[in-house]
């Protein structure tokens, strides 16, 4: 199942591309959400490349019905990855769920307009099994959806808050 999303950011392009490179962004943005057992596990960024990935528990925003939960549980550990080619301002993330057959992967794409950042986001959620597959990836795909419009939202008050760090 494939879904797009796109936000806006009242920053200059240079400025977010620089805070999707701080790992500080990503901690405090998934403290924000009510994630918990947040743990950084990779934070690189050298000749124009960054790449940092973080895992943690979440709840589901939406109700399952019975035969999903045999494949996913209620609260999930999400181990995602966001690489991003900073002089092209492209990147990927890359979703691991826990326990589940479950892979969700996205283009990411920042363009400036009017002083604003635009974020496009191309998502993917393949989900391996045969006959329900397909349902549970739709599924996924709301719960994603809702995730993302929080995380969206938590990501604007922290990236308020470590704006002054490059901005000269």
């Amino acid at each position: 199942m494939r879904f797009h999303k796109q936000s806006t950011y009242p920053y200059p392009l240079d400025l977010v591309i620089q805070l999707f490179s701080d790992k500080d962004y990503f901690l405090e943005k998934y403290r924000l959400t009510g994630a918990e057992n947040i743990v950084l596990l990779e934070n690189h960024c050298e000749n124009a490349k960054s790449r940092i990935t973080v895992s943690r528990d979440v709840s589901l925003e939406i109700p399952l019905p019975r035969f999903a939960h045999k494949f996913i549980a209620d609260t999930i550990t999400l181990t995602q990855t966001d690489t991003w080619d900073l002089n092209r301002k492209t990147g990927t993330l890359d979703i691991k769920i826990k326990g589940t057959p479950a892979t969700v992967s996205c283009d990411m794409r920042l363009s400036e307009q009017a002083g604003n950042t635009l974020l496009n986001l191309d998502f993917s959620i393949d989900v391996n099994i045969p006959l329900v597959g397909q349902k549970i990836a739709a599924l996924m795909a709301r719960d994603l959806d809702r995730k993302f419009q929080r995380d969206d939202e938590k990501g604007k008050i922290v990236m308020a808050r470590l704006a002054d760090r490059y901005q000269t």
